[in-house]
């Protein structure tokens, strides 16, 4: 099983995946934000990816990529919400602190009803 397969699994847990192409500008100047936002939560039970759409183009189509960069965030194989253009390194790890909290069930149905869902 390849690392995306394990990743899109219903077990896979909680990712970032980052669809990137090394000719894109913005693609570019996203990835250190998107490596420190990696390096700061490492202890964090969330992975980030990044998959160059020009070596990997076979990788992109199952998703229906048509932009760089793209971001998808995932947890247990879906798609929670899709991202496309650069973000800032805050808003990277906005997004990262709200997809753990979603993989963790700490969403508003579980504050009111005392459930995850």
């Amino acid at each position: 099983m390849t690392e995306l397969e394990d990743l899109m699994s219903e077990d896979g847990g909680p990712a970032i995946l980052d669809f990137w192409s090394p000719t894109c500008g913005p693609c570019k100047a996203m990835a250190p934000a998107f490596e420190a936002v990696a390096a700061e939560l490492a202890e964090e039970q969330i992975r980030f990816v990044r998959i160059n759409t020009a070596a990997q183009a076979e990788l992109a189509r199952p998703f229906n990529i048509q932009a760089v960069p793209t971001l998808l965030f995932v947890h247990n194989g879906e798609i929670l919400d899709v991202r496309v253009g650069a973000l800032t390194g805050s808003a990277l790890a906005k997004k990262a602190q709200w997809l753990l909290k979603k993989s963790r069930g700490e969403g508003l149905f579980s504050r009111f009803f005392g459930a995850k869902p």
